[in-house]
């Protein structure tokens, strides 16, 4: 009963399709499995933000896996909705390259289902409150419950330089019940979690100084 509901999640890849992928690097530990940082990358010195439409991955190796292309597009719309509108309580949104202006682009590269009753029924059980306490101690998604696998690529919007990028899963709470009703509930419920942390990122970035400032002659900071 156990391996039956517990499952789960794959960890996301460092998919080769990404204009980063070159520069991702495995993280031990944090929110991202993969992550670059550029190192002068000055994210206090960015008040505005462009955010592209989503993009759907198509390289062989995605984690979608029987997932429709009517699902695929129902959650890359839900990601176009729902990051703009966190990421504006941080940056000023605007649609026109700029000094001082973010180009964020966000590639979703997989889902994972939620199976629906299962998934609730774990969820209601003692066993499965139980079970999705031990999951939830040590960082794991609940029992029969789906997930969203997305890139994100920030980029100075005038160079087109990468500034910054990572790579992650996200999945809600193991004890989130509210998410286990339908079997896209899960993914909604990550993409929500993800961009709340795409901004507390953004925002610890923005406190610390890079970590090297390379100045050409001109003055001007080298690509």
């Amino acid at each position: 009963m156990a391996i039956v509901l517990i499952g789960c999640t794959a960890d996301p890849r460092k998919y080769q399709g990404l204009r980063s992928s070159e520069q991702l690097a495995e993280q031990k530990k944090g929110d991202f499995k993969y992550e670059y940082i550029s190192p002068d990358f000055n994210a206090a010195t960015y008040n505005s933000a462009i955010v592209d439409p989503v993009e759907i991955y198509n390289g062989d190796d995605n984690q979608f896996g029987s997932v429709s292309q009517k699902d695929r597009t129902y959650l890359a719309d839900y990601i176009n909705k729902v990051f703009p509108k966190t990421i504006s309580k941080q940056y000023t949104l605007t649609t026109e390259p700029g000094p001082n202006t973010l180009r964020i682009h966000i590639t979703l590269t997989g889902i994972k289902k939620s199976t629906p009753v299962l998934s609730t029924l774990s969820h209601a059980s003692s066993f499965g409150l139980v079970t999705n306490g031990v999951l939830q101690a040590v960082g794991e998604n609940g029992t029969a419950y789906g997930a969203v696998y997305y890139a994100v690529e920030i980029f100075d919007s005038q160079s087109s330089r990468l500034l910054y990028a990572h790579v992650t899963v996200q999945t809600p709470d193991a004890l989130d019940v509210t998410a286990s009703f339908g079997y896209l509930d899960a993914a909604r419920e990550g993409v929500r979690i993800g961009a709340q942390h795409l901004v507390r990122k953004l925002n610890k970035l923005s406190k610390q100084a890079p970590k090297t400032s390379v100045i050409e002659k001109t003055g001007t900071i080298g690509k």
